[in-house]
């Protein structure tokens, strides 16, 4: 464009072309087909012709060195397959956005796809960007506490979020701005000092989670009930295919059984599986419930068996809200 524009003025400033004339000169020029001139060109004319064709011939060749080089060196490659994930992230539904792709956060992506999850973590470092692009992981570049790449996460469409940045300021700015974003927004976060957790509590988690804490519980109670932690660790749910743990929300029940009790609940479903916890409305946890506590709409169950019982109860209450 801006050779033609270019070439148009000089031969209407040298020739003295009209634009049209000035417009054909340029054109044939450029694109060296060779047709006749206009007229017959001055000296200068001759002149301004040589300096149109080198300066087209040097602009074609930046443009095609150009080109080949975002073809060959990956860029085009790499901004299609971003093209491609935002597509990706735009379309899911419920899913999990997870801040941070350090220690915490790769063993939650982790877990997380062990159990078929759909999982996309928001991460700003040029590292953990290339290890998240080497496992195939679904991602927004950029810095979590940013409105604008949370929304690229897909938060408004998520799930669940968990947030593990090294900085409570940060989660906090994180948890403030998804709750806003989503208020349906199930949300935990990292919490690195306790005085954290009252504002991330204010701020809309929904569980704060502190690691050196946990880890160090889990440490000592190996030295105390070492054979009770193992347990614990075998029923755990670390794989799709391997769950030993369920749960019944109140409000999968049928209207029959509500106001009914847990072990009407258990010959409802000819379950094998042990109810080892319940949740009331208020929020209170019971462990290994009477069966003749009442449930209620609000509540949870919570059971424990092998592999095939607990299948074999998620299947039925596949089947009933179906």
């Amino acid at each position: 464009m801006a050779i033609a524009v270019t070439g148009s003025v000089g031969y209407m400033m040298i020739e003295d072309y009209s634009f049209d004339e000035a417009l054909y000169m340029t054109i044939i020029t450029v694109s060296t087909v060779g047709f006749k001139e206009v007229r017959e060109l001055s000296e200068g004319g001759r002149y301004f012709t040589i300096f149109l064709i080198f300066t087209s011939f040097g602009t074609f060749a930046y443009a095609i060195s150009s080109a080949s080089k975002y073809i060959f060196t990956g860029a085009y490659a790499r901004y299609y397959k971003r093209y491609q994930m935002e597509n990706t992230i735009g379309k899911l539904e419920n899913h999990v956005v997870i801040c941070g792709f350090g220690s915490n956060g790769t063993e939650a992506v982790e877990r997380l796809k062990a159990l078929d999850k759909e999982v996309v973590v928001v991460e700003q470092s040029e590292e953990k960007i290339e290890q998240l692009r080497a496992h195939g992981y679904l991602f927004a570049e950029g810095d979590a506490t940013d409105e604008e790449t949370l929304i690229n996460a897909g938060i408004k469409k998520a799930g669940s979020l968990i947030t593990t940045l090294p900085k409570d300021t940060d989660n906090v700015f994180v948890v403030l701005t998804a709750r806003e974003l989503n208020p349906n927004l199930k949300i935990v976060s990292r919490a690195v000092v306790d005085s954290s957790k009252a504002k991330l509590r204010i701020a809309g988690a929904d569980a704060i989670i502190m690691p050196d804490k946990v880890g160090g519980a889990r440490m000592a109670g190996f030295i105390i009930n070492q054979n009770i932690n193992r347990f614990l660790d075998k029923v755990a749910i670390t794989d799709q295919n391997e769950k030993h743990i369920t749960e019944i929300v109140g409000s999968q029940l049928p209207e029959d059984l509500l106001q009914g009790t847990v072990g009407d609940v258990v010959d409802h479903y000819n379950a094998e599986c042990l109810v080892i916890g319940m949740r009331k409305g208020t929020g209170e946890y019971l462990v290994n419930p009477p069966s003749s506590t009442r449930v209620s709409d609000g509540c949870e169950l919570f059971f424990l068996g092998s592999n095939e019982q607990i299948d074999a109860l998620n299947s039925q209450l596949t089947q009933a809200e179906s």
